[in-house]
């Protein structure tokens, strides 16, 4: 039997050509071979993790995510004879790959001849050497634009094959590329792992020459092959399954067959959560999510362009909260295993906390036969939704991308979907959400956020909310709206939009948001959980310095204890600075209540502490400082998991709770984490609150909670205007040490107020 550090010398030098050709290989058939080692070497756990790492790295679809994979793999390899090599040539291979990926081709073919160069100096025989000799013509001609090299005498078929549909694709005339494509077809069998994008090839190339022609035969043709790619495909875990019905919605598009169209498109959409499900780490499901959000968008402007608003519905929701969806979905699934008969996928996942992405397709495998798994929900199972919540609609926000307006597209909870059109809809440059006096130490500058809301507020009313408020549906209540703003507009107060006259949204109407329609529907689900006067309340916990006190938290967190939770445990520093006797604030007193099996533990968590974002794409991070270490946003994926009673309520009294570290569409934060991971209701903040303002709100906040016996949503609304009310005054009970706040402060400041949201149930 062939010694374990051959194969693994030999499959890396495989996993090397595929990675260097970047075009039509036989990936699945690579990554095949490399899941029969894994079973064969799987008693080895080093030699299991490293073909799982390659099986990541052929999954990968940019050079970031290469990098990401191969990097790994060299740590892993270690010294594996022919290893080594490989890895000095990497970085400036895929420096190659990244600068053609940018456009900069020079720059690519540059990169890649010293690379080439490089590798001829290693001695004859050498793997390496003949792997860059091998894939070098086909990289040359990718790059520079020429025609591949026949292959050489004796070729296979599918070498023959990659050499005409390289060609055929690139040939400038569309008849001769049509040529050698079909021959490059029948050299590729049905069944093949290459012949759904064979066909889609030959397909593009009609679909060209149909555009110079005007020929309406070549778009038909180039329907029924795209029908056939997409039968041989299987499904959206086919890696080209977003391509082929992508195309295939154009053509249909072309056709003047709007209904055809659309299905493809939203069969398109489902590719993409299918692979943000297989992503290994954030890194690599951030490009494809960033992706996947844009396609939606664009196929829901299709769908409203056809007045079919329940279809651009599922296409905003197929490309919106993925990464967070994909968390939760994989967050346990060993039940759904188990009950589908394969408890030894469910013994393998429990038994590792880095799922293979091996591993991870078969347990999708199974989880999405015969479910909804990769599928948005639709408008009835939205109206359940909102009908269970006591919600008036569901609006997606989608920005204006010129020359098409905006929009607002909405499921009501009763009747069919609609849509307006929001022509001002796009936020405009150089609006700061940032303020100077907060509770946060992250990566904002000084700029007072004061400056920038007033405008931003007029706005939001002219763009958007006016024009909504306008259609709510009158009668003695007022109503409640649940919004998904797309995009940036994710950064916007809407509840603070301001009409001519003054008056603000939520004087008018009570606003939520979702992370998404699924995670409305997830939570919707849910049985409510009362609060209970028992909980947690974490109260500025010493930071060794890392960041400043907050004192007026220190009241606010003590206040809320006292008078509505007596029964909570207390945690953090007291009022006069001592340190509780219950717990020092930290990352583990949070662990310890949420893990805690006991009711006496209490359903509601305040957290009045700082918080900290990055958005930078390699260290992306949402995390609160804590005594002796922080909490984060990833970390809570695990802990939320193993959360054995309900949790009723989570106030994240911190900076930026509510921000998306992964991009405004993926709605990946603090707040979400818990709202995932089954908190009944969250409120999050949107930028750097104000310290006193912020105590004064979630001191009424919970007088109204609690006192009034209002539902979260509404209590934070009823907090909102007390801060706006002129006329406000303290409650009985209040202490005297937030009444003497209210001569300090100016409560109806948007910033004192606006920052907050609401979501959930």
């Amino acid at each position: 039997m062939t010694r374990p550090d051959e194969n693994v010398t030999a499959r890396l030098d495989a996993l090397m050509a595929a990675v260097a050709r970047r075009g039509p290989v036989d990936t699945d058939g690579v990554k095949a071979e490399l899941a029969s080692m894994a079973d064969e070497y799987g008693a080895d756990p080093r030699l299991r993790t490293l073909f799982d790492t390659m099986h990541s790295a052929m999954s990968a679809t940019d050079a970031a995510s290469m990098r990401d994979s191969l990097g790994r793999l060299g740590a892993l390899a270690g010294n594996a004879p022919g290893v080594a090599p490989m890895m000095d040539l990497m970085p400036d291979y895929l420096a190659a790959i990244e600068a053609h990926e940018n456009g900069d081709d020079l720059a690519a073919a540059a990169r890649f001849s010293e690379v080439l160069a490089r590798s001829g100096d290693l001695p004859a025989g050498n793997p390496l050497r003949e792997a860059m000799a091998e894939v070098a013509p086909a990289l040359n001609a990718m790059l520079t634009g020429t025609a591949l090299p026949e292959p050489p005498p004796g070729a296979s078929d599918a070498e023959r094959a990659f050499h005409l549909m390289a060609n055929g694709g690139r040939d400038a005339d569309p008849g001769a590329g049509v040529a050698d494509l079909r021959r490059a077809l029948e050299l590729t069998p049905p069944g093949h792992p290459q012949r759904p994008f064979c066909l889609a090839s030959l397909a593009l190339t009609l679909y060209r020459r149909s555009e110079a022609s005007g020929s309406l035969a070549d778009v038909d043709e180039a329907i029924g092959l795209l029908t056939d790619a997409r039968r041989e495909a299987g499904g959206p875990e086919h890696q080209h399954w977003s391509f082929i019905n992508e195309m295939l919605a154009g053509l249909h598009r072309r056709r003047g067959d709007s209904a055809p169209a659309r299905l493809a498109a939203l069969e398109g959409l489902r590719g993409y959560t299918w692979r943000i499900l297989l992503q290994p780490d954030p890194a690599s499901a951030r490009a494809v999510a960033a992706e996947a959000a844009q396609e939606a968008m664009a196929a829901a402007s299709r769908c409203l362009i056809d007045h079919q608003p329940a279809d651009a519905l599922r296409a905003l929701d197929a490309g919106r909260g993925l990464m967070l969806f994909a968390t939760t979905e994989l967050r346990d699934p060993c039940t759904r295993l188990i009950d589908a008969g394969h408890r030894d996928l469910a013994d393998r996942w429990r038994a590792t906390t880095d799922p293979s992405p091996r591993l991870r397709e078969q347990v999708l495998e199974v989880l999405a036969r015969g479910t909804g798994l990769l599928d948005p929900p639709d408008l009835d199972e939205i109206q359940r939704a909102l009908g269970r919540l006591g919600a008036d609609a569901l609006v997606y926000l989608v920005p204006a991308d010129a020359p098409a307006p905006g929009w607002a597209v909405i499921a009501p909870a009763g009747g069919p979907a609609r849509y307006v059109p929001l022509p001002h809809l796009v936020l405009s440059e150089g609006v700061h959400l940032t303020a100077a006096a907060t509770r946060d130490v992250g990566e904002d500058d000084d700029e007072p956020l004061d400056d920038s809301l007033g405008a931003l507020c007029e706005w939001a009313w002219k763009a958007a909310m006016g024009p909504l408020s306008a259609s709510c549906p009158a009668g003695d209540r007022v109503p409640r709206l649940v919004l998904i703003p797309m995009g940036d507009l994710a950064r916007v107060p809407w509840q603070a939009a301001r009409d001519p006259g003054g008056t603000y949204v939520v004087q008018r109407v009570a606003l939520s948001q979702a992370a998404s329609a699924r995670m409305l529907c997830d939570s919707a689900a849910a049985e409510p959980v009362p609060v209970t006067p028992s909980g947690l309340v974490l109260a500025d916990p010493d930071t060794g310095g890392r960041a400043p006190d907050l004192r007026s938290a220190r009241l606010e967190a003590y206040a809320i204890h006292r008078r509505f939770y007596p029964g909570a445990t207390y945690v953090g520093r007291r009022p006069d600075g001592r340190v509780s006797l219950s717990g020092a604030g930290t990352a583990d007193d949070v662990r310890r209540w949420l893990r805690a099996d006991s009711s006496e533990a209490g359903t509601m968590l305040h957290l009045a502490s700082h918080g900290v974002m990055t958005t930078d794409r390699a260290t992306a991070s949402s995390h609160l400082l804590l005594a002796g270490g922080d909490l984060t946003a990833s970390e809570l994926v695990g802990v939320m998991a193993s959360v054995q009673r309900e949790v009723a309520l989570v106030v994240l009294a911190a900076c930026h709770t509510g921000r998306s570290i992964h991009g405004y569409d993926e709605a990946y934060s603090l707040g979400t984490m818990f709202l995932a991971g089954g908190a009944r209701s969250v409120l999050s903040t949107q930028w750097s609150i104000p310290d006193q303002d912020t105590s004064l709100l979630m001191y009424m906040f919970h007088h109204f909670l609690t006192t009034e016996g209002r539902p979260p949503w509404d209590a934070l609304r009823q907090a909102q205007m007390w801060m706006l009310d002129d006329d406000r005054r303290p409650p009985e009970g209040m202490p005297s040490p937030l009444r003497r706040m209210l001569a300090d402060t100016e409560p109806a400041r948007v910033v004192a107020w606006a920052g907050f949201v609401h979501w959930g149930q």
